[in-house]
């Protein structure tokens, strides 16, 4: 019989994740993060209006009061994905410490009130 600390709740043995596992579920997080989905998503549209915003017919580049409006809304939607992806890529998920595995917040949180 193991004794645990009063603070630490008990766990089953089929709760814990080796370290292996929890590196793996992070990289697994990691390749399906939301800001990547989001930056990629992005990308692919910027592109499209940029290649717009050049080689488009002049009449559609200049149709809002002389602005070329694909290619300033690609600009923008580039750096809005460059952002996210340098996001996802330098704030990677981690996974947890071993010492805080398990616990949760510690918070009690309840359902809305209706």
């Amino acid at each position: 019989m193991t004794t645990q600390p009063p603070d630490q709740p008990e766990q089953q043995a089929g709760d814990q994740l080796s370290d292996e596992e929890e590196a793996r579920a992070a990289r697994l997080a990691n390749r399906f993060d939301i800001r990547r989905l989001i930056g990629g998503v992005f990308l692919i549209y910027s592109v499209v209006l940029l290649i717009l915003g050049i080689f488009g017919s002049s009449h559609v580049k200049n149709k809002a009061d002389g602005i070329n409006i694909n290619l300033w809304a690609g600009i923008g939607m580039l750096l809005f994905a460059a952002f996210m992806i340098g996001w996802a890529l330098l704030r990677p998920v981690e996974p947890e410490p071993p010492e805080t595995r398990g616990r949760g917040s510690g918070r009690i949180r309840r359902a809305p009130a209706t």
